[in-house]
């Protein structure tokens, strides 16, 4: 008798040990698997959790849930498609209006930041705390900070990450040796303590620059947080021979060294940076010299040695000015995780799948939208002799890995800005020269999201796939790109005596900035939702 059995197959095993082991593989292999035959398939469409799982991956987006989360797998989905819908109608619904300090403006992680250089005040504001509450906001005035007796205290920047309830604020005192001394101040945003994550409350740097002789006053300062990673960026104004100097840490480590990078002669004029994967930097320079307007991309895994620069990717332009723009890193504390209600859920972009928007003060004023993970492909692609980093002209990384978009209506009046997060770019664009009118657009870069709107019959606005190409006699050849998106623009105006400054954005918010008419130094700031969809708690 022949007692042998036929092996076991996945036909044979319950559908709940199925989707079991397809939740440890990624979107695409379990697509892959679910292809192969009809009881597979059956699993796949049977299944929340895995339909979840392939939902989040497609949109690059992460979870953030309460340690004691209710919500179902199913509910999760709901949630999310219905946001992706959102996005796709594109009928913001303001729901909110308040006053807000002037400055420099950032948003993160449902918090918006103002930090106004010469009264030395910052304000932060919890987008979704309602009128009725006690504190909305808070404000930060480095003029009641206390510090050492004598000391010339100016604070040159300041940055906030809400999703690690960190505050971290730059400032320079000059001592008597005409040496700068330079301190990073890392707080906990909500009660001001030394943050309880930090090796230590202080990072200190000396000798920003070369010269002892450059004027505190003539010394800039940007600071970026991404995750556990902090980059100062120190730099002087056009009139100084000071090189710029790069220094980054590991905030949560304790460390006696710091990675440091200072631009090498003859000295460019470095504009912006942003950390792209944790381990690689950017950063936006101009022409200066013999030296060409450039992304310059560094990797620096390792902390104890300078930033290895990988490649210099050349602009096909001369700009006034440059500045980046990108999704933050969101990384959720427990504290912070232990306050989010048991029901609620919040999706995030997976800043590792990131696009920064290289913003350009003309002429012309445009903005080149990049994609991070094919710049870096291309980067590490091809010949590469050690020791040496790589020079792309245009042609060889900037038509694939990037789009360009220009004024929708040239003028003398409005400068073209965009802000990106999650895949995403939001912009106000002028409805005519006089700049009395604006019109919000919304550009999506995901592929994942591309698919689902050309298959919907609701889906009112544009794909494009195919290149463009930009013209300009201020340009040093055409700019041809071919990143795919899709555009959707509100029918709704927004009409303003005064000149539209910005707009910033997440997941969940749309600000629109705009200037008081009573007060110079104060903005107007609109919040709405993508569409009545959103309003209406999804």
């Amino acid at each position: 008798m022949d007692f042998t059995k036929a092996a076991p197959s996945l036909h044979t095993l319950p559908v709940e040990i199925l989707c079991y082991l397809f939740s440890f593989l990624r979107a695409s292999s379990i697509l892959s698997c679910t292809s192969t035959c009809r009881y597979l398939r059956k699993a796949l469409d049977d299944s929340s959790a895995l339909q979840y799982t392939i939902e989040l991956e497609a949109q690059k987006m992460v979870e953030v849930t309460a340690l004691d989360a209710m919500s179902s797998p199913a509910e999760r989905l709901e949630m999310l498609r219905n946001q992706m819908c959102s996005w796709q109608a594109f009928k913001p619904t303001i729901v909110n209006q308040f006053l807000q300090p002037g400055g420099e403006v950032s948003m993160s992680f449902g918090h918006l930041s103002t930090w106004d250089d010469h009264p030395q005040i910052a304000q932060i504001r919890a987008l979704d705390s309602s009128p009725s509450e006690s504190q909305p906001y808070r404000r930060w005035n480095a003029d009641s900070y206390p510090m050492t007796k004598d000391t010339p205290l100016r604070v040159h920047s300041v940055c906030m990450d809400p999703s690690q309830d960190l505050f971290a604020f730059v400032v320079i005192e000059p001592n008597h040796m005409a040496e700068i001394s330079c301190r990073i101040y890392l707080e906990t945003l909500s009660t001001s303590e030394p943050h309880p994550l930090a090796a230590s409350e202080i990072l200190i740097s000396f000798k920003p620059h070369i010269s002892a002789n450059c004027h505190i006053d003539q010394t800039k300062m940007k600071l970026k947080i991404w995750g556990d990673r902090i980059v100062l960026l120190s730099f002087c104004d056009e009139y100084s021979a000071c090189p710029a100097r790069m220094q980054i840490w590991n905030w949560q480590e304790k460390q006696d060294f710091k990675c440091i990078y200072r631009e090498q002669e003859p000295y460019g004029k470095m504009d912006d940076c942003c950390i792209v994967n944790r381990d690689h930097l950017i950063v936006s320079s101009r022409m200066t010299g013999r030296l060409p307007c450039r992304l310059s991309i560094f990797s620096f895994s390792d902390l104890g040695k300078p930033p290895i620069l990988v490649a210099e990717c050349i602009l096909p332009f001369r700009p006034e000015g440059t500045f980046l723009r990108h999704s933050q890193f969101v990384t959720i504390s427990p504290d912070i995780r232990r306050s989010i209600g048991p029901r609620d859920t919040y999706f995030y972009p997976d800043a590792k799948n990131q696009l920064i928007a290289l913003n350009v003060d003309g002429p012309p004023s445009l903005v080149i939208i990049i994609d991070t993970s094919k710049l870096l492909t291309t980067c590490q692609s091809g010949v590469h002799v050690e020791g040496q980093s790589r020079v792309l002209p245009w042609k060889e990384w900037g038509p694939n890995c990037s789009r360009c978009i220009v004024d929708p209506v040239p003028n003398s009046l409005f400068v073209l800005r965009l802000e990106v997060a999650g895949g995403r770019a939001v912009h106000a664009a002028p409805n005519d020269v006089s700049c009395a009118s604006y019109s919000l657009r919304m550009y999506d870069f995901n592929k994942y999201r591309m698919s689902r709107a050309a298959a919907s019959k609701d889906f009112r606005g544009r794909i494009v796939t195919e290149p463009s190409t930009v013209k300009h006699q201020q340009l040093d050849e055409e700019i041809v790109t071919t990143l795919p998106y899709m555009v959707v623009v509100d029918d709704e105006r927004i009409e303003t005596a005064a000149n539209m400054i910005d707009v910033t954005f997440d997941d969940e918010n749309i600000l629109i900035i705009k200037s008081s008419e009573r007060d110079e130094n104060e903005f107007v700031i609109d919040v709405a939702k993508p569409s009545p969809m959103a309003v209406q708690g999804k």
